[in-house]
């Protein structure tokens, strides 16, 4: 039987531009998106809590402290090495300039021409032997300095560790049964993890609001369309929360993107940008549990679409694609989604010569569409049938404000059903004829000036 379950698409933390798409319980879709909002406010608040405290900032200046004491020391011994050598060092952004010192003072350039060659000759080994020296401590003074940022990202990490553990152990433990979300959960975790900066840029783009007097700060990464948080979001793709029973999806105008869905696209910086939110479900993947009917002439018609229909049909899923490569044209970044598997009956409707054509010229159509019923065009003349008429016209009266009908309108519409199909123990089933009539019937009563037909 059929089971009517939500779908959403979640970020791939592997390769973004590949979305994957889980399965959860019916109405639960809402319920995880709405889930993963209250987590990143959860996170957002305790690591903003976290990296505010006066504990952490004790930390943190005790470490770059103790970094800074190292470097002080190295270069404190490498300037009484360079006295002890007969030179001084200056430190610039542009690195490390020895010079020479004569008489207690620094030599500048027309005293070191002045000088013997030999002299000169001694100077430039002894400042190239200490050089040496100056090279081999700058990267200790290096290491030190990575060896201080590592110990400053492992204070976070464990920070971060202890702070996000916690908010996601509740969440895991309660979609511990589904292989998708809970992969989906750990990458998460670990996205977190790898990427605590975004959230401490978070906490001082805030601190610069509060203190900027002309509107919020702009966001550097969302301006340039990488909006950090985006792994949060979950596409509730196909939401069957208010679904009763099997749905039947009748898609009237069945164009590609209506039927098997659409990647949206936003524009930004003159190019266009799509993401995993963006992804629009068709009515193939509505009708997922239940029934889809569709007119085969505007199935046919539609550039594409019969083709993805069996397709989709035969294997039983539903790949989101641009229509633009259906015909060979190139389509700006296009997403390649996780296909969504389907179980859908397809209802065609349309007349016997069609059917026909496509027995005879499509090798397909008997494998995929074995049932075929015919909806005959006449009915008997039974009593309940005669009162279906009855029925009928009255729909059509309620509907399009049509004078009520008398009995004997009712009859006369009887017999012109009778007479339609020439045979008296019969009546025509062409409700849109008899529409007509109605019609027309209404019309002439008001032109009669009469209350009733």
């Amino acid at each position: 039987g059929f089971k009517l379950e939500d779908w959403c698409y979640l970020y791939n933390f592997a390769d973004p531009d590949r979305p994957n798409i889980v399965n959860l319980p019916q109405g639960k879709g809402k319920v995880l998106k709405g889930q993963l909002s209250s987590l990143l406010q959860d996170i957002k608040d305790g690591l903003t809590k976290a990296f505010s405290g006066e504990e952490y900032e004790a930390v943190k200046k005790r470490l770059i402290d103790e970094g800074q004491s190292q470097q002080r020391q190295l270069l404190e011994s490498l300037n009484a090495e360079a006295h002890h050598q007969g030179f001084i060092m200056e430190i610039s952004p542009g690195g490390a300039a020895v010079i020479p010192v004569m008489n207690g003072k620094p030599l500048s350039q027309e005293d070191y021409l002045a000088l013997s060659e030999e002299t000169r000759k001694s100077i430039d080994s002894s400042r190239m032997a200490f050089m040496k020296l100056v090279e081999s401590t700058f990267e200790k003074v290096r290491d030190l300095q990575k060896a201080t940022s590592d110990k400053l990202q492992e204070n976070d990490r464990k920070i971060g560790e202890f702070t996000i553990s916690r908010v996601f152990q509740t969440l895991m433990a309660q979609y511990q049964d589904s292989e998708g979300i809970t992969k989906y959960l750990t990458e998460l975790k670990n996205y977190n993890l790898n990427n605590l900066e975004i959230f401490k840029q978070q906490q001082q783009q805030q601190q610069e609001e509060s203190q900027h007097q002309h509107g919020p700060v702009p966001n550097p990464q969302a301006m340039w369309g990488r909006e950090p948080f985006l792994p949060f979001e979950v596409n509730v793709f196909v939401d069957n929360s208010q679904t009763v029973g099997p749905p039947v999806i009748e898609e009237s105008i069945p164009t590609y993107g209506n039927m098997f869905g659409k990647i949206e696209r936003r524009f930004l910086l003159g190019g266009y940008l799509s993401d995993h939110t963006m992804l629009k479900p068709g009515a193939m993947s509505l009708a997922n549990g239940g029934y889809l009917l569709i007119n085969v002439k505007d199935t046919l018609t539609r550039p594409g679409v019969w083709e993805g229909l069996k397709r989709a049909i035969r294997t039983k899923e539903v790949r989101i694609e641009d229509p633009y490569e259906q015909f060979g044209m190139i389509a700006p970044q296009g997403l390649r989604p996780q296909p969504m598997p389907v179980n859908v009956k397809v209802v065609l409707i349309g007349d016997s010569m069609i059917y026909d054509m496509l027995a005879a010229y499509d090798e397909d159509f008997w494998e995929i569409f074995k049932v075929k019923a015919d909806f005959d065009f006449q009915i008997d003349r039974s009593t309940a049938n005669m009162n279906a008429y009855a029925c009928f016209v009255s729909k059509c009266c309620s509907e399009d404000k049509i004078k009520p009908f008398d009995r004997t309108g009712i009859a006369k519409l009887i017999e012109y059903g009778a007479r339609a199909v020439a045979d008296q123990e019969k009546l025509s089933s062409r409700f849109a004829q008899l529409k007509e009539m109605v019609v027309e019937a209404d019309y002439w009563a008001a032109m009669s000036g009469a209350t009733m037909v």
